[in-house]
């Protein structure tokens, strides 16, 4: 947080050379990276710290949006692009089996019943049982529960490479977020 901080001083000082797109465009290219760095690790981290970044990010939209609050952008929150990389992340676990991360692969949830619906898609994965609120958090869990919910949606992408999974996902996750608010 401290050096993305540094980073959008940096931008701010030569925001008004700029235009929103340009101070977006400046923002996705030298201070979300830094900001997603490892976004995966962050997964067991305390809500507090994650909503340091949060703050940051709220401070750089601040900046880009110049104080209009109606101003079209195509921001997405961290956490948003937090959950498209650690479904992204699970599908090359489970569905492309990537041999480096086979240590991670999830038992499959056992089926009480067998629908055509679940005969389409693959099946859930079985959510590991934990008493604490640190294993709560960590990537397995988390993103094991998440797949089952887009499991459970009904929805489930045709061509299954890898980009368009990320591309289906992040659709999903915003329609996901619409309903909810």
């Amino acid at each position: 947080a401290r050096a993305t901080s540094r980073k959008l001083t940096s931008l701010r000082r030569i925001s008004w050379l700029l235009d929103s797109r340009g101070r977006e465009t400046l923002y996705r290219a030298q201070i979300r990276s830094t900001l997603e760095y490892s976004c995966l690790a962050w997964g067991g981290a305390v809500p507090t710290l994650l909503a340091l970044l949060d703050k940051v990010q709220e401070r750089a939209w601040r900046i880009i949006s110049d104080g209009q609050p109606e101003h079209p952008s195509s921001l997405h929150t961290l956490q948003h692009r937090r959950d498209v990389a650690g479904l992204t992340a699970l599908y090359k676990i489970q569905q492309e089996r990537v041999e480096h991360l086979r240590t991670l692969r999830q038992p499959e949830r056992s089926a009480s019943t067998n629908t055509r619906a679940a005969a389409a898609a693959p099946t859930a994965l079985a959510v590991q049982r934990c008493h604490t609120s640190h294993r709560q958090r960590q990537f397995i869990n988390t993103y094991v529960k998440l797949w089952n919910r887009l499991l459970g949606s009904g929805q489930w992408p045709q061509n299954n490479t890898q980009q368009q999974f990320k591309v289906f996902v992040n659709k999903w996750m915003i329609s996901v977020n619409q309903v909810r608010l």
